[in-house]
């Protein structure tokens, strides 16, 4: 008897299967086909590795640079090594494409619906949502507050991270026919919000987070201390900041480092290297030393390895002359007449509990002071709606943020749809692009009444390979850093990030392992040799007795509309020659595609699939 402990559990492959298991695609916010664009680059067709790129995304070319790249967390070249730069070779797309900077995704025009939609808010997620419905058939007014679309990626993404000209050219490019823009016209000021609900057939509200959150510490409303978000937003809007020449910024995310760099680049800061760089937290510090203070220290309560901040740009911040503390908390804020001279901070023992919530623990009696002359707050955003007026009654999650069905992004409030960081807290630019484009389609089957079949899932189909080779070496390649302008030739505007050349591109794109290519195995030819077993390297294949594997629904259902048994079925009674049943396992995880048991399989029972999706989630 095989006991419990040993039993194997084994999925069928299925489209289910399939769609999930190319990792890159299934973790995309819009499903971008990263495989699909980084094999064209491999071959050196960066065209069309810019149109498979561009597909589903509208802000392909703003991605290409700030991306949150959740693709290359779920790489599954990361196991084996380190993960391909996604975000990087999709810049090389951009880059190298010869029909230079295009926009937009491939959605055919649609005829007229005569029905209005109101947009409020200019930001990937409002833009997105605009575009995608004038394409349907909408009349579409898109609302924006301020001269400029793009949101916070004009307001809360420093220049030398995503150069002004690539967000104008990518906006331009998609307010085409059906939209009408209207600047510098604030809901509930210029336009009051009960009027939309009266004039127009349906609302996408994206109006972004842009308040900083408070934080409830002794001193906090003395002078000096500033929201991040504000000094972000006003450093992007061309104004200058007095921060003095010691800035601390608390904050462990990605607009942290921001702030801070920011400010220490015009002061002439001696930076130094450190292999190990730090999201708002980063943006804030870095945009803090831009701005000209001499000395910028960046505190946040958890760990180097805790940090929410991408590696990448922690790195970088800290090359940029940032003194990051970690394990460090905020207790009080430290005045003089009424000024700031100081934050005092306290070490922290641990920020999770057991069960992963946040509870921090701090080490009582280890508390310092250090001297500042501004303290620069990064520790979260949340939406300003007073512009609503009480014309409706929004129903809340419990962080203060509106309540939307994930799928649709209605709201509680019939004919409302809300979607990015109002909704759910601070998004990434592609999280919002993917609340958009859900909003865009939400809103098409509330007004057209039609119903929306599975989310909109791609019809998936497996192809037969006649050839498969992967790029030779691929297996040993390591990754190309992204390269950047050294430290002391960053100024306040120009480009961090230089991009790959072509070569290097190429060079990158040959470590992808291909995962939407498969060995199958046809079992009415297969002689159970075990040849494909014994020949792969990394130990992927496995033949088994089925008495092996856990009980599983979906897989008993399998061998009944197969052989007309169910597993427990094919489990022999006894130790007699009764016939005896097998499986072929595979662990994905481990396969690289080296293509080596196709080959040495002696009855041709072995094939090499290729997995295609019919259209794409999110079109």
């Amino acid at each position: 008897m095989i006991s419990e402990r040993e039993k194997i559990r084994a999925r069928v492959v299925d489209a289910q299967w399939l769609r999930q298991n190319v990792n890159c695609r299934a973790a995309c916010p819009v499903h971008t086909n990263a495989q699909g664009y980084i094999e064209a680059i491999a071959k050196g067709d960066f065209d069309a590795a810019y149109d498979v790129a561009r597909l589903p995304n509208p802000f392909v070319n703003i991605c290409a640079r700030i991306c949150g790249h959740p693709c290359e967390f779920a790489c599954r070249r990361g196991v084996h090594d380190e993960a391909i730069s996604i975000r990087a070779l999709k810049r090389a797309a951009a880059d190298f494409s010869a029909g230079g900077m295009r926009h937009g995704g491939t959605m055919a025009r649609q005829p007229k619906k005569n029905k209005k939609v109101a947009v409020i808010g200019g930001g990937p997620g409002g833009v997105t949502a605009a575009h995608d419905l004038s394409l349907i058939g909408y009349d579409v007014t898109l609302f924006e507050g301020s001269e400029m679309l793009g949101g916070m990626l004009y307001k809360g993404i420093p220049e030398y991270r995503l150069p002004r000209d690539v967000i104008k050219s990518e906006i331009d490019g998609l307010m085409g026919e059906g939209i009408e823009v209207r600047m510098n016209t604030l809901v509930g000021k210029d336009v009051k919000f009960a009027d939309l609900r009266r004039d127009y057939d349906a609302i996408f509200m994206a109006v972004g987070a842009q308040k900083g959150r408070g934080l409830k510490i002794a001193g906090i409303e003395t002078d000096g201390v500033i929201s991040g978000i504000d000094f972000l937003l006003n450093i992007n809007l061309g104004y200058k900041v007095d921060l003095g020449k010691k800035v601390v910024v608390i904050g462990g995310g990605n607009v942290a480092m921001d702030v801070a760099r920011t400010a220490a680049r015009e002061a002439g800061v001696s930076f130094g290297g450190d292999e190990y760089g730090y999201e708002v937290a980063l943006d804030v510090a870095r945009s803090a030393m831009r701005q000209g203070a001499a000395e910028v220290h960046l505190i946040c309560l958890e760990s180097a390895a805790e940090m929410p901040a991408f590696k990448e740009e922690v790195v970088e911040t800290k090359r940029e002359g940032v003194v990051v503390h970690n394990s460090v908390g905020p207790r009080r804020v430290v005045g003089s007449h009424a000024k700031c001279i100081g934050l005092e901070v306290v070490k922290v023992l641990s920020v999770f509990d057991e069960n992963g919530r946040f509870s921090p623990k701090f080490d009582e009696g280890s508390e310092n002071i250090i001297d500042c002359d501004s303290i620069l707050l990064a520790i979260g955003q949340q939406p300003d709606l007073d512009f609503i007026e009480g014309a409706v009654e929004l129903e809340m999650t419990g962080g203060g943020f509106v309540k939307a069905d994930p799928r649709s992004m209605q709201s509680s409030v019939h004919g409302l749809f809300v979607g990015g960081d109002v909704a759910f807290g601070a998004r990434t630019a592609i999280e919002a692009v993917a609340d958009g484009r859900r909003a865009a389609r939400g809103i098409h089957h509330f007004l057209s009444g039609q119903v929306d079949e599975e989310g909109h899932q791609p019809k998936p189909r497996l192809t037969p390979l006649r050839m498969h080779k992967m790029p030779e070496g691929y297996d040993r390649v390591e990754r190309l850093e992204v390269p950047v302008l050294p430290v002391d030739r960053r100024t306040g505007v120009t480009e961090v990030e230089t991009g790959y050349t072509r070569e290097e591109a190429m060079k990158e794109a040959s470590r992808c392992l291909q995962c939407n290519k498969y060995p199958m195995v046809d079992e009415q030819k297969c002689v159970l040799c075990g040849g494909c077993v014994d020949i792969c390297p990394y130990g992927c294949l496995k033949i088994v007795a089925v008495d092996r594997l856990e009980e599983d629904d979906r897989v008993d259902q399998f061998a009944q509309n197969r052989h007309g048994l169910g597993v427990n079925q094919m489990i022999p009674r006894t130790d007699g020659p009764e016939k005896r049943w097998y499986a072929m396992l595979k662990d994905d995880e481990k396969c690289i595609r080296c293509n080596l048991c196709v080959e040495r399989c002696p009855v041709g029972a072995m094939w090499m699939g290729t997995y295609e999706e019919a259209g794409y989630a999110g079109s």
